[in-house]
């Protein structure tokens, strides 16, 4: 059986505005990632925008670590997410 549910998720605006952010705190990828507790591949992902999508919790904590309002860098964004359960 497939179950939908809908996922709620911010969006990077810009990969050049995270970039950007980063180098003007004189934050790598593997700091950022450290100073917001998640995997440098996320932040490695998010910088060059191969990946546009994180949790909100996320967002908040790279807009606090780069000095910017969340709003400067992330938009909300929901999707639906199809799954398959167990009858």
């Amino acid at each position: 059986m497939r179950q939908l549910e809908r996922r709620f998720e911010v969006r990077l605006i810009s990969a050049e505005q995270l970039k950007f952010w980063m180098a003007y705190r004189e934050l790598s990828v593997r700091e950022l990632a450290f100073k917001v507790g998640c995997s440098h591949s996320t932040i490695g992902h998010l910088r060059p925008g191969a990946r546009k999508t994180c949790r909100p919790e996320l967002a908040n904590k790279i807009a606090k670590a780069l000095g910017r309002p969340k709003e400067a860098l992330f938009v909300p964004t929901s999707s639906i997410v199809s799954r398959d359960v167990a009858a």
